[in-house]
């Protein structure tokens, strides 16, 4: 009875052990981004009605393997602390100070994200798609090859 405990601790400790030392496969299902768009300046009346300094941000769902970026989703202007841990949602009276002072409409702006988190993930991700399923076809494929004898 204790060889078989025994047998079993050992085997439980080689397996975890193993399973933590593979590397992870970065997956992002999904994943919130902040990215800051704007530092504001520290006597803005916006960073009174907050309480600290915050800066102007734009936060995204994002959806990615391997470090690209699949689908965006609920894209919003918010600020944010300075090491953008916490947000704040904008209301309309610090909208109305950003068009004001900052010259910047949160209502009309447009999406700040890259061509590579918009688009270039979505199309690297469906070559690779293409490309498996073209490969996992054309090697089902037999060939008829003639035997000749010498």
């Amino acid at each position: 009875m204790t060889t078989k405990l025994f047998l079993t601790a050992i085997i439980a400790f080689c397996t975890i052990t193993f399973a933590s030392a593979k590397a992870k496969f970065p997956v992002c299902l999904p994943c919130e981004k902040i990215q800051p768009i704007q530092e504001l300046p520290t006597d803005s009346e916006i960073q009174k009605l907050v309480g600290q300094k915050v800066n102007l941000s734009y936060i995204n769902t994002e959806y990615g393997i391997l470090w690209m970026s699949i689908w965006n989703t609920n894209g919003r202007y918010v600020l944010s602390d300075i090491s953008n841990n916490t947000y704040f949602e904008i209301d309309t009276q610090e909208a109305k100070i950003l068009k004001e002072k900052h010259d910047f409409d949160v209502t009309t702006a447009e999406n700040p994200l890259s061509f590579w988190q918009k688009i270039g993930g979505k199309l690297v991700f469906f070559i690779l798609i293409t490309l498996l399923i073209w490969g996992n076809i054309s090697s089902k494929k037999t060939k008829n090859v003639k035997t000749t004898n010498i």
